[in-house]
């Protein structure tokens, strides 16, 4: 982890305030993306002149559970490993959820100070990206009293972010084209009778089209970049241009 790690660390700096990097790793463990978010923040903790960062990303059949079940889930791990997924106590809010392929888990890892931004208006601006996306494929999406982002009376996006001295980390989970039956074995993010929803279900509707990941990655990018106020760049690219 340390050498994957160091392949961008050290081009976290120098960057405008204005624009902010991003990285599309594609399918990595959620370990692996927990440890990478760990060593950021750390870094974010001792290199004030370090940038903003939004990872992108999905991962294996995973599922994970917030700090409030920590020590409580012995049983529903058991159960839930013998399908063939991972399973994660996390620091994060909330309770279980999957992430697996078809989902587009998105981990900023930002100093709120930069945005002006409280806690609870963090996860509005989270969920306001959300629903603009959805938008953009013609999906009408809100908030309820219940986290997350919603389509009618399915969830099609989890939220669950940790926060430490003003620096975020974990955070969204939208659903493309996952497999949903996944979530048939969890009560998803805690919440009876609800089900979960993707971009591809809700399109499919009118149109029998898959949405992937790779296809909503751009839109995404540029409706987060629409409410943070920031030009959102691949990180790679930002190294090439300095590079000249």
């Amino acid at each position: 982890m340390p050498l994957f790690f160091s392949t961008f660390r050290n081009t976290l700096t120098n960057i405008p305030t204005s624009i902010l990097p991003y990285v599309y790793l594609s399918q990595i463990s959620y370990e692996k993306a927990l440890n990478l978010q760990k060593l950021l923040v750390r870094h974010r903790f001792e290199n004030k002149n370090s940038s903003d960062l939004l990872l992108l990303l999905q991962h294996p059949p995973t599922y994970t559970t917030g700090r409030r079940n920590i020590g409580k889930t012995m049983d529903e791990e058991a159960h839930l490993r013998k399908l063939g997924a991972q399973y994660f106590e996390t620091l994060r809010g909330g309770q279980t959820t999957f992430h697996g392929p078809g989902q587009l888990v998105g981990y900023p890892i930002l100093n709120l100070k930069n945005f002006k931004l409280s806690v609870r208006c963090y996860v509005a601006a989270i969920e306001h990206v959300i629903i603009n996306t959805c938008a953009a494929y013609g999906i009408v999406a809100s908030t309820t009293k219940d986290t997350g982002v919603w389509v009618g009376n399915d969830k099609i996006c989890a939220i669950g972010i940790q926060v430490q001295r003003f620096i975020t980390s974990h955070g969204f989970a939208l659903n493309c084209n996952t497999d949903l039956s996944w979530f048939d074995h969890i009560i998803p993010c805690g919440l009876k009778d609800k089900k979960m929803t993707s971009l591809t279900n809700e399109y499919a509707k009118e149109e029998k089209t898959i949405i992937t990941v790779e296809q909503v990655i751009p839109t995404l990018c540029q409706h987060f970049g629409y409410v943070f106020g920031r030009s959102l760049k691949p990180l790679k690219d930002i190294n090439n241009e300095s590079d000249r």
